[in-house]
């Protein structure tokens, strides 16, 4: 089918291609890469407009009012929903304009247990949804730049209303992490039970990281996989911002000044992983998306607190 070859394999193929530079003497037609892209896109696009509706549809305002939020709550999610469905629209009628074939929904399965959860799950996608847009846009050219990131700014607005509705920072960062859509679609993809078309571009291994207690710094990481025992002899990198901190999995220190999301992958080198280096032949596991809720001047207050405490002993 058409979808087979457009769909991620060629997303994925324009950004390597792009970010290759001119050296990379093998470019794929402008227009199938345009289509491929938005395809992309559009694929997150129905995994997010199916999440809120189906959201806002099983938890009413009372609720949200005894989950402790304000009922107002809800109206945003309803506002975020619709405008989920027109990014869904504008991606559907640009592939058509290009002659192209848009995509059809999924069929998904959402931890939709109550309020919280929503919320989390909501809060997640939405960031992950920047990072998308800002990993794919370098393929696409002219007007459809300016579209992708009219798009890509909304889902940033998105994400900074509910990281504020858990008291975190809402714009933690001077900038924003770039994923590769290998990489998105390791995280969506657990959400998606089946297609009705083959998806040619396999998610990396599933990780599981768990956030420090009590300030100690440490992420904790487990994966099925026949490397999962290793510790030294892998990588822990941390992607937030623009930055990204490697250190190995023994050691693996959250860093100080990831006050928000933070993506965690398992490398077995130390090469960073980031916009223009993907190295994804490295990755063993990840990503996992990970939001900290310490503040960073309040986590290194602790930090140092807790080495006084040490040095008095």
């Amino acid at each position: 089918m058409y979808f087979t070859t457009v769909l991620l394999a060629i997303a994925s193929l324009a950004i390597a291609t792009v970010n290759a530079g001119p050296a990379h003497k093998m470019k794929p037609n402008q227009t199938t890469v345009n289509i491929g892209v938005l395809n992309y896109a559009l694929t997150l696009e129905h995994l997010e407009a199916a999440f809120f509706k189906q959201g806002v549809a099983k938890f009413n305002a009372s609720a949200f009012d005894a989950a402790g939020f304000n009922g107002t709550v809800r109206d945003r999610l309803i506002r975020i929903a619709e405008h989920e469905n027109s990014h869904v629209s504008v991606l559907s009628n640009a592939i058509t304009r290009m002659k192209g074939n848009p995509v059809p929904p999924c069929n998904y399965t959402f931890p939709l247990d109550n309020v919280t959860t929503f919320l989390t799950v909501a809060q997640a996608f939405e960031n992950t949804g920047v990072s998308a847009y800002l990993g794919a846009i370098s393929a696409v050219n002219g007007s459809l730049i300016t579209s992708l990131a009219s798009i890509a700014t909304v889902e940033a607005r998105q994400a900074s209303f509910l990281n504020g509705l858990f008291n975190q920072t809402r714009f933690p960062y001077a900038q924003d992490t770039a994923l590769a859509p290998r990489l998105v679609w390791s995280l969506a993809s657990n959400f998606i039970t089946s297609c009705p078309y083959n998806q040619t571009l396999a998610p990396f291994t599933q990780l599981n990281a768990t956030l420090p207690a009590n300030g100690t710094g440490m992420v904790a990481t487990n994966f099925t996989g026949p490397r999962s025992n290793e510790t030294s002899t892998l990588f822990c990198q941390f992607l937030y911002g623009a930055k990204t901190q490697v250190s190995t999995r023994d050691n693996c220190t959250l860093p100080t000044d990831a006050i928000g999301y933070v993506y965690v992958l398992l490398t077995d080198n130390k090469t960073p992983i980031t916009a223009t280096n993907k190295n994804e032949t490295s990755i063993v596991a990840g990503p996992a998306l990970l939001f900290n809720t310490y503040h960073n001047v309040d986590f290194v207050c602790l930090q140092k607190a807790k080495g006084k405490r040490q040095n008095n002993t």
